[in-house]
């Protein structure tokens, strides 16, 4: 899938996370934009990514560090009829796995643990997902602008995280939890496409450990109203879940 519809899949799948721990339609809007951002994060694995080239060189560099650390551990736990038909091993393997998924979870869970963490990740996390979700939003103005507008909500959030959590309430361990749905929504994104994900790593299927599972329908990724409807279904999703948690 491409960055706006992980982004838009995992800002309602955030929310609806937040509703579901907490009840309170506050928690979910900042859970949604968190999860928006999260939904970015197993395309780390490849520098010319939305988020690879969200920050410039730093993200850049980190997505280089993180490609060659899936390339040596597809190298390293590859079985023997993988080695005899070697790939990459980079994009689509190590980020694309449940542990994978469960490691972006609690690399966050730590950092809401340190003073300001929680807000610092609502921060990171809400203005990645914010300006991608934006992005397809053609009626908001210019590029710079969406990404402006996007980037004020998510220091509004983390202020609001900061003011309101404090040190008590479930939200700084809800952050990992929300980091890690939004990172699997990424992976189940991926699932529908035809070149599929490494569910089962590190078991091994048919004597391959980075087996590629797909759905049993699958479009192609940026060529799909499948895709299309997706997104926008998720990204209107959202709003008419906070208010039935409101009215309810």
């Amino acid at each position: 899938m491409m960055g706006t519809s992980h982004a838009a899949t995992g800002l309602l799948t955030g929310g609806v996370t937040g509703l579901l721990v907490t009840s309170d339609p506050a928690h979910g809007l900042v859970c949604g934009a968190v999860g928006a951002g999260a939904a970015l994060l197993p395309d780390l694995d490849t520098p010319g990514s939305a988020v690879g080239r969200s920050l410039g060189a730093v993200t850049e560099r980190t997505a280089m560090g993180v490609e060659a650390l899936s390339r040596t551990v597809y190298r390293a736990t590859s079985t023997p009829t993988e080695k005899r038909r070697p790939q990459d091993g980079g994009h689509r393997f190590l980020t694309h796995t449940l542990p994978g998924c469960a490691a972006f979870g609690a690399l966050a869970a730590l950092v809401a643990l340190v003073p300001w963490g929680a807000a610092l990740v609502v921060l990171a996390m809400s203005a990645l997902g914010l300006a991608t979700v934006l992005g397809s939003w053609t009626f908001v103005a210019t590029v710079r602008r969406r990404k402006r507008v996007a980037v004020v909500i998510a220091f509004v959030l983390a202020a609001a995280t900061l003011l309101f959590a404090g040190g008590s309430g479930p939200v700084y361990w809800l952050v990992g939890v929300v980091v890690f749905v939004g990172a699997l929504t990424h992976v189940l994104g991926d699932w529908l496409t035809p070149s599929g994900v490494p569910l089962a790593w590190p078991l091994a299927v048919r004597g391959k450990r980075w087996w590629m599972f797909h759905a049993p329908l699958t479009f192609h990724t940026g060529r799909s109203r499948v895709e299309t409807g997706i997104a926008w279904a998720s990204t209107a999703g959202l709003p008419v879940v906070l208010a039935l948690a409101v009215t309810a």
